[in-house]
C-alpha cells in the first residue's frame, strides 16, 4: 500500500473535522453555515468511505460487527474470491486465443538468438557439453561401450529402411539443389582424367583390340582402314576430344542431357519410396551385406581407438590449462553462426516452438487455474489480505479521498439549495 496517498487521506479526513468544529460557531451566518455544511458532508463521505475501505480487509475499528454489516470481506469470501480470481486468470486473461496472440508479437527464434549471441547462450552451451563429453570420456569402459555401441548397430541394422534413409537424401538433396552442385564438382575431375595420358591409353588399348578384332586376316579390311586413317592413335585422340566436349556442354545447366540426368535421379528418388521390389532388393542387398561382414567388422575396435584418441587429447589439453574439447566450442560456434544467418532455419524454429508450446497448453490449460488456485490458498489469511492492500491499496485510498471530495461539494450545493429555500 502507498503510505503517501493514505496519509493524504487521513490528514483530508482530520481537516474536515478540524473544519466542522472551528465552522460550527458561526453557523447561522452564510459563509459559517456554508463551511459547517461542506466540512460535515465531506467528514462524512470520508468516514464512511475508511469504514467501507476497512471492512475489506478486516473489522473497522476492531470492533466485531454483525455479520450483517458486511465486515471482514476478503476473510469471509476467501474461497468464492479465489475462484473468481482462477476464473478470471484461466478464462478471460490467458486464454489460448490469447496467448497466441501475444506469441504472434515475438520471434521466438530471435529471441534464442539474441540469447545466444549477445546474453552468454553460447557459451552455457559449450560449458554444459564441455562437463558432458568430459563426463562420460574420463568415467567409462571405452571397450565396454565401443562392443555395446557395435553390438547395438549391428542388432537394430536390419530395423533401419535404407531406402527411406536413402529417399530422404535424395529429397533434401535436390530440395537444397546440391545434385547440380555435386555435377559442378564432378565434371572438372572428369574433364582432367580424360585428358590424362593414362586414359588415352586405355581408350588406346581399347580402341587396338577392336581393330584387330575388325580386321582379322582380311587383307581387304586392313587397307580400307589404312587408307582412311583408321589407326590407333587417331581414333583414341578423336575420341577423347569428344568426351572433353561433352563434359565441357554437359557443365551448363541447360544441357538436355543434364535434364535427363536430374530427371532420372528424381524419378528414382520417388522410386524409393514407391517401389516395392526395388526397395526389397535394396533392404535384402543390405541385410546380405551385414551378414558378410559382421563376423570381419571390428567396429568396436575403431571406436574405442576413437574414443581414447580424444581421451589423450582432453588431458593434455587440461595440463596446458586449455579447454578440454576445443572442437565442441568450434562446433557450438558453427552453429551459433549457421542458425543466425539462416531466416528459414530461424522461421522454421519460430513456428516449431510456437505450434508445440501452444499445444502442449491446450492439453494443460486447466493447469493454469490449478496453480493460481494452488499458489493463492498458500497464503494464510494475513499473507492473503497484505497481497491484496499492495495490490489494491492505493485505489482504496484514492476512494477515501474521492469520498471526502465528493461529501464536501455535496455539502455545499444542499446548503446554498436549503439557504436559498430557507432565505
Amino acid at each position: 500500500m502507498n503510505s503517501s496517498i493514505k496519509k493524504k487521506a487521513d490528514l483530508a479526513l482530520i481537516c474536515s473535522g478540524i473544519g466542522i468544529l472551528a465552522a460550527f460557531p458561526f453557523h447561522d451566518h452564510f459563509i459559517g453555515g456554508l463551511l459547517f455544511s461542506l466540512f460535515s458532508a465531506a467528514a462524512i463521505g470520508g468516514l464512511a468511505d475508511s469504514f467501507a475501505v476497512s471492512a475489506l480487509f478486516g473489522n473497522p475499528l476492531r470492533i466485531k460487527w454483525p455479520i450483517w454489516m458486511g465486515t471482514n470481506i476478503i476473510s469471509r469470501n476467501r474461497e468464492r474470491l479465489i475462484g473468481e480470481l482462477v476464473a478470471m486468470v484461466q478464462n478471460e486473461l490467458l486464454t489460448i486465443p490469447n496467448i497466441k496472440e501475444r506469441l504472434d508479437e515475438y520471434n521466438i527464434a530471435d529471441v534464442f538468438v539474441t540469447y545466444l549471441k549477445e546474453h552468454g547462450g553460447e557459451q552455457g552451451i559449450n560449458e554444459i557439453l564441455q562437463q558432458l563429453a568430459d563426463d562420460v570420456i574420463t568415467t567409462i569402459d571405452l571397450k565396454e561401450l565401443a562392443g555395446t555401441v557395435q553390438t547395438f548397430i549391428l542388432e537394430h541394422a536390419d530395423t533401419i529402411g535404407v531406402s527411406d534413409l536413402a529417399a530422404d537424401i535424395g529429397e533434401w538433396t535436390i530440395r537444397n539443389r546440391y545434385d547440380d552442385r555435386i555435377i559442378a564438382f564432378i565434371i572438372p575431375e572428369l574433364i582432367k582424367i580424360v585428358k590424362s595420358a593414362p586414359f588415352r591409353t586405355v581408350i588406346g588399348q581399347i580402341v587396338d583390340s577392336a581393330i584387330r578384332s575388325y580386321e582379322g586376316d582380311q587383307f581387304r579390311r586392313k587397307l580400307i582402314d589404312y587408307t582412311a586413317g583408321l589407326d590407333t592413335a587417331t581414333i583414341s585422340v578423336k575420341i577423347q576430344d569428344w568426351l572433353v566436349r561433352f563434359f565441357t556442354q554437359l557443365a551448363s545447366e541447360e544441357h538436355p542431357h543434364r535434364q535427363q540426368m536430374k530427371q532420372y535421379f528424381e524419378r528414382f528418388v520417388t522410386r524409393l519410396r514407391t517401389d516395392e521390389p526395388l526397395r526389397y532388393r535394396i533392404e535384402e542387398g543390405k541385410t546380405k551385406l551385414l551378414q558378410s561382414v559382421k563376423q570381419e567388422m571390428k567396429l568396436d575396435d575403431y571406436i574405442q581407438s576413437g574414443l581414447e584418441k580424444l581421451r589423450a587429447a582432453a588431458a593434455a589439453n587440461a595440463e596446458s590449462e586449455q579447454e578440454r574439447y576445443p572442437w565442441i566450442k568450434v562446433r557450438v560456434r558453427q552453429g551459433v553462426a549457421y542458425l543466425a544467418e539462416n531466416e528459414p532455419l530461424q522461421a522454421r524454429l519460430d513456428r516449431y516452438v510456437k505450434a508445440t508450446l501452444l499445444k502442449w497448453l491446450e492439453n494443460k490449460h486447466s493447469y493454469i487455474g490449478k496453480a493460481v488456485t494452488d499458489k493463492l490458498n498458500s497464503f494464510s489469511e494475513e499473507q492473503l489480505i497484505l497481497l491484496a492492500k499492495e495490490k489494491a491499496g492505493r485505489d482504496l485510498q484514492y476512494i477515501r479521498i474521492n469520498g471526502i471530495g465528493v461529501g464536501a461539494l455535496v455539502g455545499a450545493i444542499l446548503h446554498l439549495a436549503t439557504f436559498w429555500i430557507g432565505g
